[in-house]
């Protein structure tokens, strides 16, 4: 390139900046929600100062998937300092927030301390645990907004559920995933299911992976949670589904997944 003669901003103008580098903000944010949290924090913001720039936008972090992250091997105490950043990088603006097995019972109660607008969580057994049940009572009595909740090998007794029944009065979704087998007794097989009953009766979606419930334990549901539009119980083979029970399901669910259908979509 000839730039004899020429000063320091004609040069510049004659540089061709790569057309990728104008995109507006939006385009930018759009492509960069499409990551993992883990990578945005260790890669996309490192990129060049625009996309650093749109990281570090709340509304960038209304959202924190910290589920199944695939990468390289990270410490788990390293995962957790980043949930922590992205926490404070949302400004109090998440909504939707899944973790797995790094999370600490000092981290769930950091997030229900910080998240008041949250209105979605997942975790698997591992975070539950490690709350036992007065620990999670008090998570999700500090988050007024939740009205979706993700549990992987978890199981919530009785009691928890009537710790939480006023706390849960308008909650749409519940998910209980079950990947390990459990011995329940005969007293125990439908506990869930009834107190899912009693406990939540604006639910629109539930979601029952494996459980254990029989037929007194759905008839609770369908007589407890009038409003449900999606019913998924796939894996619940002690259900015997008879003619009562279908044509009353049938009448309000629109979405039905029976226990022998298959586990095909089924996500972790």
């Amino acid at each position: 390139m000839n730039t004899k003669g020429k000063g320091d901003g004609e040069i510049m103008s004659t540089l061709q900046i790569p057309p990728w580098l104008e995109l507006p903000k939006g385009i930018w944010a759009n492509i960069l929600h499409r990551l993992g949290a883990v990578e945005i924090l260790l890669t996309a913001q490192k990129v060049c100062t625009t996309w650093r720039r749109v990281c570090k936008n709340p509304s960038m972090w209304r959202v924190i998937d910290m589920w199944n992250y695939d990468g390289p091997y990270i410490q788990p105490y390293h995962l957790e300092e980043m949930c922590r950043h992205a926490i404070v990088r949302s400004q109090g603006e998440v909504v939707d927030i899944r973790l797995s097995f790094f999370a600490t019972k000092e981290l769930l109660f950091y997030v229900a301390e910080r998240s008041r607008k949250l209105k979605k969580l997942s975790i698997t057994w591992y975070c539950y645990s490690k709350l036992q049940r007065e620990g999670f009572i008090k998570v999700v009595q500090k988050l007024p907004s939740l009205e979706e909740l993700s549990l992987i090998d978890a199981t919530i007794t009785a009691k928890a559920f009537e710790a939480l029944e006023r706390s849960w009065s308008w909650f749409k979704s519940l998910e209980l995933k079950k990947i390990s087998s459990i011995t329940k007794s005969s007293d125990e097989i439908n506990e869930e299911a009834l107190a899912i009953a009693q406990s939540l009766p604006a639910l629109r979606r539930l979601q029952l992976i494996r459980n254990y419930m029989t037929n007194e334990g759905l008839q609770a549901i369908l007589d407890g949670c009038p409003n449900l539009v999606s019913l998924d119980m796939r894996g619940c083979f002690n259900v015997r589904l008879d003619k009562v029970l279908s044509s009353k399901s049938s009448r309000h669910i629109k979405d039905v997944k029976l226990p022998h259908n298959s586990m095909e979509g089924f996500e972790l």
